[in-house]
């Protein structure tokens, strides 16, 4: 990697961290809330517990990540959720808050991530990404029902 490459990338980072904080010290306790299930999402993806997807998902999910071919449901989720879980770890990750909008029961976080994992030949790699999720209110608890996003391309 030139040094330029390597001096841009950090450069990246170092912007998205410091946006990422200076807008999160300015949350409401409701955004702070709703970062606080992003992350509680993410940490339980990490830590193999799949009932995130029966417990934060909404039955009418559409998701799309960057590595497929076309939006999922919630059924596709749990599938590739577990052949990911039987196939990989999260070795490592972190969350870089950029945005909560919420309008009365609709709620759009935007972040990017960092994120080291290791595949079943113990090959690892570290990626970083970003993700847009939408948010519903049903009976006073937030669901995802969408999100969109995914890794950065490899240079």
């Amino acid at each position: 990697m030139s040094m330029r490459a390597l001096f841009s990338k950090c450069l990246l980072f170092a912007l998205v961290a410091v946006a990422g904080a200076a807008s999160a010290q300015t949350w409401t306790p409701e955004q702070q809330e709703l970062w606080k299930f992003e992350e509680l999402q993410w940490q339980m993806a990490k830590d193999k517990d799949l009932s995130w997807i029966d417990k934060m998902v909404h039955p009418n999910l559409s998701y799309w990540d960057s590595d497929q071919q076309s939006p999922q449901n919630k059924a596709s989720l749990a599938r590739w959720n577990r052949y990911n879980s039987a196939n990989a770890t999260v070795l490592e990750q972190e969350l870089f808050p950029i945005s909560a909008t919420m309008t009365g029961n609709v709620a759009v976080l935007q972040y990017r991530y960092m994120v080291a994992r290791e595949n079943a030949k113990k090959e690892r790699e570290t990626a970083s990404g970003r993700y847009t999720d939408v948010l519903v209110k049903e009976g006073g608890r937030w669901l995802f029902i969408a999100w969109a996003g995914g890794d950065d391309p490899k240079k």
